[in-house]
């Protein structure tokens, strides 16, 4: 884990991880929808208490008039297999608690170490796909998409073990904290861990060891998310 190319990575090391299932994409705009539309989003059981406060405006929040659905919801609606994006880790969270209850699993954000290991595989490569960065691969500011596309379209973005749109496409929400740098300058509070390259990113977002910070209820549009699944 980690790399020599970024204080924020450093320094490279090796972790152990349980044995976990991860998302092959990122959660899709269809699949989030169903959270809203069925009016979970409106329900306090899924949130957790600062979620819950964020939710109705009691903690701080940014650019959003209406926080029960992502920001630029109707646009995101008519692309309806591409990562939904414009989400705080607070609603990532709160539709992890809901699809759990519905699937009757655990459903959760993966750590970042999960994260990593998942977009790394065994023999700690620096892409995804291997020891080269190719722009035909995935969807980076080399690209020059500058959008989302489809989840998994890009076949060519893909992990040992399958899983795909880690290398760009969004980045994505863990569950990890992060731990601001000495003399980093940051917005205050506490700080959520984000993984993955996007479509917003140059080939260094590519990267496997890549990390952002950002306060959870902070949304970007090439921020995302995917999900972590166990038994109850």
């Amino acid at each position: 884990m980690g790399s020599r190319f970024h204080l924020r990575e450093s320094p490279r090391r090796m972790v152990s991880v349980s044995e976990f299932q991860i998302a092959h994409v990122p959660v899709t705009v269809n699949q989030y929808a169903a959270f809203i539309d069925s009016s979970a989003v409106n329900e306090k059981r899924w949130w957790s208490v600062e979620g819950w406060k964020w939710l109705n405006g009691e903690s701080d929040g940014w650019g959003r008039e209406d926080r029960k659905v992502p920001e630029g919801w109707e646009a995101q609606l008519k692309k309806s297999v591409h990562p939904v994006t414009g989400v705080t880790a607070y609603e990532a969270e709160a539709y992890c608690a809901w699809l759990g209850s519905v699937k009757n699993k655990a459903v959760r954000l993966p750590t970042e170490q999960e994260w990593e290991y998942a977009a790394r595989g065994d023999d700690g490569r620096p892409f995804p796909w291997g020891e080269e960065f190719d722009a035909q691969l995935t969807n980076t500011v080399e690209t020059e998409i500058l959008s989302t596309v489809e989840a998994a379209s890009l076949a060519g973005d893909i992990s040992p073990f399958g899983v795909m749109d880690m290398g760009g496409n969004i980045q994505q929400w863990t569950s990890s904290i992060y731990t601001p740098l000495p003399k980093e300058v940051l917005p205050p509070g506490p700080l959520r861990v984000a993984r993955g390259g996007s479509f917003n990113d140059t080939v260094f977002g590519a990267r496997s060891s890549y990390r952002r910070a950002y306060p959870p209820g902070f949304f970007y549009p090439f921020l995302g998310f995917r999900i972590v699944v166990g038994v109850v």
